[in-house]
């Protein structure tokens, strides 16, 4: 079998560790977790790649074995094609929710320009909007309703930083310089601005900050000459503490992979170095509910691993997974709002094509976390756009005044009236999950 990985063509990148701390020599033993396939993939479905929550117990992907569709599917297996494109069209990255209801990607032809497209709930509901001079991949939605995006010139070389409307506009933040790649990792972080991964000729790397000004910083730099193999998703997080995560999927003392805290001023902690071995180079890397991080190894064509490491990084192995049952990785993964951990292996099963599985790890819900709201004032009746992270299934209160009238826009984004009977002060935001309460008041005029 020839494993199928992501087919965003021109996101090739390691990230390359300090040789230094923790070293692994032997794997520990599983822990208490369990597994189960929520789906075996196929045809249009096969190849999977990401997941987004889109509603509760429904997630966004790509898949078709040369990543041409869009389709959704619930946590008990059921499948629906958003939108089919034609063969030797390829979408490139994930599905990003948007303020409106939509899932945002980008799609080329080797031979025409880029678009971005959307996609709804529906059959059918595709848009494709004009086309673009320049790659513009979307990582992660803004607190604005822009979609950060990562992306090359289709006439040349140069990688990008961008911020990309929801009519299909890419506006670049950032040029890096001619031969530097970027996988696709950018994110938005607490502090406002937006970090990354990039990569160069010389098997280099580092890690990036840049303001919304485009104001450019190298935060930590790897080293050259360590690089081995080219995965397309390299991870890299910002967790509940504060601190950047992430992973570099070969390097280390064991050419392996590694796991590495870095804070946003720069000061660098490796976590775990990975054993030798073939089941090892992470590929995936997200914070659980419980503070602790999660993740998946690319491994072999016959295994993977999912792991679990704590923020000081103490590692434990939750689940092998078998390339003819389970699938193998080049895995995604993301915590859903019912608390379990769901992901995407893009290759194996007894198909062959993929598959969609849920591990449960014993994690709480996800609690929410309302970070910033718009406008920041406005009458009763006006409606307000909060934006943060796990917030499907919200119920909102001003001042303790509870809104009639609101919905969700995929996890992130959450739609409230005004209610009468509001006064000045902050939005509370309450999920199945738990409470949270902005720190800014909204003004009621």
């Amino acid at each position: 079998m020839t494993r199928t990985h992501i087919t965003t063509r021109f996101l090739r990148a390691v990230v390359l560790p300090v040789l230094c701390a923790v070293t692994a020599t032997i794997a520990p033993a599983a822990d208490q977790a369990s597994f189960r396939v929520v789906s075996y993939l196929k045809g249009s479905y096969s190849t999977p790649v990401s997941l987004t929550e889109g509603a509760p117990g429904v997630f966004y992907l790509v898949g078709g074995g040369s990543n041409n569709t869009a389709f959704s599917i619930t946590t008990q297996g059921s499948k629906t094609i958003l939108a089919t494109f034609p063969a030797g069209t390829f979408v490139d990255g994930m599905l990003v929710s948007g303020a409106n209801n939509r899932f945002y990607s980008t799609v080329q032809q080797s031979t025409n320009p880029a678009n971005i497209f959307s996609v709804g709930s529906e059959s059918g509901s595709q848009q494709t909007y004009p086309a673009v001079d320049r790659l513009a991949v979307p990582t992660q939605n803004l607190p604005d309703e822009n979609l950060l995006g990562v992306g090359i010139a289709l006439s040349g070389n140069p990688s990008y930083l961008t911020s990309t409307s929801l009519s299909g506009g890419a506006v670049t933040i950032y040029t890096f310089p001619a031969g530097q790649r970027l996988p696709n990792t950018a994110i938005y972080a607490s502090d406002g601005n937006y970090y990354g991964v990039a990569y160069l000729q010389d098997a280099s790397a580092y890690v990036y900050r840049i303001t919304p000004s485009g104001s450019f910083t190298i935060v930590h730099n790897f080293p050259a000459n360590t690089l081995v193999g080219s995965p397309d998703w390299v991870p890299l997080l910002q967790a509940a503490d504060g601190n950047l995560y992430g992973a570099t999927p070969t390097g280390g003392a064991n050419g392996t992979g590694t796991i590495y805290k870095l804070t946003l001023g720069g000061e660098y902690t490796l976590l775990y170095t990975f054993p030798r071995g073939r089941s090892y180079n992470p590929g995936a890397l997200i914070e659980g509910s419980d503070g602790n991080l999660y993740g998946a190894t690319d491994g072999t064509s016959e295994k993977s691993l999912l792991f679990r490491i704590s923020t000081s990084g103490q590692y434990a192995l939750l689940h092998t997974m078998e390339l003819g049952t389970d699938g193998v990785c080049q895995c995604q993964l993301t915590q859903g709002s019912d608390g379990m951990i769901y992901g995407t292996a893009s290759g194996g099963g007894p198909t062959g094509g993929g598959v969609v599985f849920a591990l449960n790890a014993g994690l709480p819900k996800p609690a929410p976390q309302a970070r910033q709201f718009s406008p920041a004032s406005g009458a009763v009746g006006t409606r307000v756009r909060i934006w943060g992270y796990n917030l499907l299934s919200a119920s909102v209160g001003f001042n303790g005044a509870a809104s009639a009238t609101l919905y969700n826009s995929g996890p992130n984004y959450v739609w409230a009236t005004v209610p009468a009977g509001a006064t000045t002060g902050p939005i509370t935001v309450t999920t199945p999950g738990g409470t949270s309460v902005t720190t800014a008041s909204f003004t009621v005029k």
